[in-house]
């Protein structure tokens, strides 16, 4: 199995994860409902999206299988409740790019979401790198970062931790009660201007990596 395959097999099984803020007032409420995780991910994915395409309007690649769709399992607060959270990663390399346009061109992107941020400069030469981190109404907290040496740009999100269960909703985003090792191969592998977010993946559907992990085009 390639080291995609494994990052992705880790991704779905999901794990216990830290207390996060605010997550302790949601400790007492009822799980949430497969619609109402659905409407959580599309919130966090068209913020996400606004995000990608104001920094880059082209094609990103969805960094280690983190669609977004797969939620994982999480620690509500300091309780023994568990809950679940979806994240999302992606990727581009514009390499020659100035670091600090890329910067402003998502820091005017949060605003524009109603999210406010702050950008962070941190080191010199090959080491150095900017952050652009957003908190609140697309997802808990979203982070650009900026590799100026190499190109490299990633915008990560993550959702809190909320009541539900990570296995029964994974089993209606996928339509089955046991997921095969390869459910995977489902997500898809890029993001671009016309890509549309989805929340529902069952078996027959297209699937976006071949069995060694690579990445297919649609």
């Amino acid at each position: 199995m390639t080291a995609l395959a494994v990052g992705l097999a880790l991704t779905m099984t999901g794990c216990g994860g830290q207390a996060v803020p605010g997550a302790t007032e949601q400790a007492g409420n009822e799980p949430e409902s497969y619609a109402q995780a659905e409407e959580r991910f599309l919130t966090m994915a068209d913020g996400l999206h606004t995000l990608i395409m104001a920094i880059e309007p082209t094609e990103w690649v969805v960094v280690d299988g983190a669609y977004g769709a797969h939620p994982t399992g999480c620690q509500l607060g300091v309780s023994d409740e568990s809950g679940y959270r979806l994240s999302a990663v992606r990727g581009i390399e514009l390499p020659g790019r100035d670091p600090d346009q890329i910067a402003a061109a998502a820091s005017a992107a949060f605003t524009q979401l109603g999210v406010e941020s702050e950008t962070v400069d941190r080191g010199d030469g090959d080491a150095r790198e900017v952050t652009v981190v957003g908190e609140g109404t697309i997802a808990e907290r979203t982070v650009v970062t900026i590799r100026p040496a190499s190109g490299q740009v990633r915008v990560s999100t993550e959702t809190p931790c909320v009541p539900g269960s990570a296995h029964d909703l994974a089993t209606e985003v996928f339509a089955e009660e046991r997921l095969p090792a390869d459910v995977w191969r489902r997500l898809p592998a890029f993001e671009g201007p016309e890509s549309q977010p989805s929340f529902s993946f069952p078996a027959g559907g297209p699937l976006h990596y071949d069995e060694s992990g690579a990445p297919l085009r649609p």
